[in-house]
C-alpha cells in the first residue's frame, strides 16, 4: 500500500500552515487487507504505539514490519520539522495495545476514529467500555454520518437531506399502507 502512496508530504502546500513542534501524537491510520490499524508516534512518552481492534495477527511477524515503514516516514518528515528540537528516535520503544477486540468484522474504521478522538498514549477502559456492544458501534458510526451530512461545509447538505426527507416520507407512506391492509 506504501508504495503507492506519496508520503512525503514536506512540500504539500496543505502541510505548509501546519505546527507539529508541540504535537505529542502522530496517527498514521493503516490499512491492511479491508483492516484498518492505528499507528501512532507518541513523542511525550517516547514510543511507536500499534492499536488493533481485531488482533489477529503476530505483532512481532505481521505488524512491526509494516509499522516500522511507516515510522520511518514519519521520523523523515519529523526531523524536518522538529531541525531546533532534536527527537532521540533511537530511544523510542514499541508498544502494542492488547486489551480491545471488536465484536464483528466490520468495525475496526469505527475504532480508529474513536481512537483517533480519545487516545492519550494509554490504555482507558472508557475508551473501549462497551464496545464490544455491536448496537452501540451502530450508534456512534450513526452519529458521525449525521455529522458528516450536517456538516455546513458539506457540499453535497442540502442535496442529500432532500433525499432523506424523500426516503423518510416514502418509508412512511409504505408504513401506512401496511397498517391500513
Amino acid at each position: 500500500y506504501y508504495d503507492k502512496v506519496d508520503l512525503d508530504i514536506t512540500n504539500k502546500e496543505w502541510a505548509k500552515n501546519l505546527s507539529f513542534t508541540e504535537c505529542n501524537l502522530w496517527f498514521f491510520p493503516y490499512c491492511d487487507n479491508k483492516h484498518y490499524i492505528m499507528i501512532c508516534v507518541n513523542i511525550k512518552a517516547e514510543r511507536f504505539e500499534v492499536l488493533d481492534s481485531l488482533r489477529h495477527k503476530d505483532f512481532k511477524e505481521y505488524y512491526k514490519p509494516m509499522a516500522e515503514r511507516v515510522f520511518k516516514y514519519a521520523i523523515n518528515y519529523m526531523n524536518t520539522q522538529f531541525a531546533d528540537k532534536t527527537v532521540k528516535w533511537e530511544r523510542f520503544t514499541w508498544f502494542n495495545l492488547e486489551k480491545v477486540t471488536q465484536p464483528d468484522e466490520k468495525s475496526c474504521g469505527m475504532y480508529i476514529i474513536r481512537w483517533m478522538r480519545h487516545w492519550e498514549g494509554k490504555y482507558n477502559s472508557g475508551l473501549t467500555k462497551d464496545w464490544k456492544r455491536i448496537d452501540l458501534i451502530n450508534e456512534e458510526r450513526e452519529c458521525l454520518m449525521l455529522d458528516i451530512i450536517l456538516d455546513e461545509e458539506n457540499l453535497e447538505r442540502e442535496r442529500k437531506m432532500k433525499e432523506a426527507t424523500k426516503y423518510c416520507n416514502m418509508k412512511n407512506k409504505r408504513k401506512d399502507l401496511k397498517e391500513r391492509r
